[in-house]
């Protein structure tokens, strides 16, 4: 030490900062003397003992905090210190005590809408006598007596209903009924389902194959199931290319290593609801990017390019988006996974029956198959637009390399070898024939017609929209088959109050925040006039709203308006939470 100070002094320094060197070496050499003298008595493997003891105890206490510090920037600082706030004594009790009287009040809510227009009794217990199968249909048709019904093109419900016609509908369930009982993990009981299973996966495959015959997939119960069955398996796939097993694991056990190295998911806040359940599920660390006006509301490759790191395994892009109903930058972000050797998940669960035939209808849209690079999965959903009973999705994948992870295989169950390639075990095979027969009655050339419809609506929904309703605009520009839309003064209109509005007349639109917005999924059950109709209801209540027409306290619009004002967003959960259980209870 001191031959270094030396050299440095050696050197033509003002005389103040010599000085100051001078007093520091002097103190270093006392505080080295002192800490000589406090360990004399101490045997050298003593101090290196508790040196190590030290510095591990020091790195834990850094790890712990950096790991606290993690924690409070997913759930925000605001939120953390408002659940800490709630749970100090006196406060937790009155919150308890609210929660309680909101379940009660929901739950009778939700007991009223259902039981109070039926003469059939409650059946909490299975019934003592047994019941005719004429008696059981009499109370079939009582209790489902407000269900929604539609004729041919004339559906007020924003998605939910996809058939393109009765017809349709009644073919599906005919099939269904030849097939009702079958279980394709019984392939060898039931070789047509099985038959049927990979025939369905292949054929939603031609349409995204992009050149190549190693595309596979299997067919899943809807689109969370395949985009949780996609998920997992991206997950492995890259753990398995990046180190899973002992390197990884030694290397996160390191106590001077944050404890968050968990796979990361880069995702736009527009991707479904499911990967957020999927990364709660697998362990995944969400990274969430904003989209919005400036952007279209799509995510795009430089924004995914600031945010990948060491850790991330996944990026997805939605085919289009659920809330605003564009694409995301497909095929850009694909390169930039292939080159940082990551996944990227095409949630196509929406346009996977729509765009790839867009083309040949005569639109131009993005596109998607698995000739891009980078693209190592897709979910699409066969009981969306490819008009089959309500139960079925497929989730494709690049190669069988990546579909393996996919897989569950068991070979030491006492109950014999098992392997399963979803969530479920037995699966119904009646689901899997409707959504197979579907495909083959509806053919490319009717897929085409189809695309060509949908496509049509949903310019013809957005242009009106946009050149008429002069107090609400587009939430970017439709790639597929929703339409969402905003006010242009939120405090002028309040688009929750209109939802409102319009349930008054038979709609059934979904409400969308962060932007406020509602969205119109268009289906096959709809039709040129619905969409005018539409349109001129919208505009009616968008103008009674804006004259101050007041909606009261039911509706939605008290409920979304609660959610974007307050800052604790846990107590929106807890709302989600009652209501769910009360749909739950009897």
């Amino acid at each position: 030490m001191g031959g270094v100070l030396s050299r440095v002094s050696a050197v033509e320094l003002p005389e103040a900062v010599t000085r100051v060197l001078d007093e520091g070496q002097a103190k270093l050499v006392e505080g080295l003397s002192l800490i000589d003298k406090c360990l004399a008595d101490e045997l050298p493997s003593t101090v290196v003992l508790k040196t190590v003891g030290a510095t591990i105890a020091v790195c834990w206490l850094g790890r712990f905090l950096s790991n606290t510090w993690d924690a409070m920037k997913e759930e925000g600082v605001l939120q953390s210190a408002i659940e800490v706030l709630k749970s100090l004594p006196g406060i937790s009790g009155i919150v308890a005590r609210e929660k309680d009287k909101l379940s009660r009040k929901i739950k009778k809510q939700v007991m009223e809408e259902r039981y109070e227009h039926s003469k059939v009794p409650k059946f909490n217990a299975i019934p003592q006598k047994q019941m005719s199968q004429k008696q059981v249909l009499q109370a079939i048709d009582d209790i489902n007596s407000k269900d929604e019904t539609y004729e041919d093109g004339k559906s007020m419900l924003s998605g939910a209903l996809y058939f393109s016609s009765a017809d349709h509908a009644n073919f599906q369930t005919k099939v269904y009924g030849k097939f009702v009982g079958t279980n394709p993990i019984h392939a060898d009981s039931y070789p047509s389902v099985a038959r049927m299973d990979a025939e369905l996966v292949s054929m939603t495959a031609s349409m995204v194959r992009g050149g190549s015959e190693a595309v596979c997939g299997s067919v899943t119960s809807g689109g969370s199931e395949s985009i949780l069955c996609a998920m997992k398996a991206s997950r492995d796939w890259w753990l398995a290319r990046n180190g899973l097993g002992i390197v990884r694991n030694v290397m996160k056990a390191l106590p001077w290593r944050k404890g968050t190295v968990k796979p990361e998911i880069i995702m736009a806040d527009s991707a479904h609801a499911a990967y957020i359940k999927a990364a709660s599920y697998y362990g995944l660390k969400m990274v969430v990017i904003p989209v919005g006006e400036k952007t279209g509301y799509r995510l795009t490759a430089s924004a995914v390019r600031r945010r990948i790191t060491s850790n991330t395994a996944i990026v997805v892009v939605s085919a289009p988006s659920y809330p605003h109903g564009v694409c995301d930058d497909i095929e850009g972000i694909g390169k930039l996974a292939a080159a940082y050797g990551i996944a990227c998940h095409v949630d196509a669960c929406l346009g996977g029956f729509v765009l790839p035939f867009a083309e040949e209808a005569g639109f131009a849209r993005p596109k998607f198959d698995f000739g891009m690079p980078g693209l190592t999965s897709m979910s699409i959903d066969t009981h969306k637009y490819g008009l089959a009973h309500k139960g079925t999705s497929v989730v494709l994948y690049r190669c069988k390399e990546i579909r393996k992870h996919q897989f569950t295989s068991i070979t030491d169950w006492s109950g014999g070898l098992y392997i399963s390639p979803t969530m479920a075990g037995s699966r119904s095979g009646a689901v899997i024939a409707a959504a197979w027969a579907s495909l083959l009655a509806i053919g490319r050339e009717g897929f085409i017609s189809q695309a060509k419809h949908l496509l049509g609506l949903a310019e013809h929904l957005a242009h009106r929209i946009d050149s008429e309703c002069a107090h609400l605009q587009l939430l970017g520009q439709p790639d597929s088959s929703v339409v969402a839309w905003g006010a242009v003064d939120r405090t002028q209109v309040d688009i929750y109050k209109v939802n409102d509005a319009m349930t008054k007349r038979g709609w059934h639109l979904s409400a969308l925040q962060k932007p406020a917005g509602l969205h119109m999924c268009i289906t096959p059950a709809h039709s040129v006039e619905v969409i005018d109709r539409l349109v001129n209801d919208l505009k009616q209540c968008t103008n009674e709203v804006k004259a101050g027409a007041e909606g009261g306290e039911e509706g939605m619009a008290p409920m979304y308006g609660m959610a974007e004002r307050l800052p604790d967003r846990n107590i929106v959960g807890d709302v989600l939470v009652a209501y769910q259980e009360a749909t739950l209870d009897c």
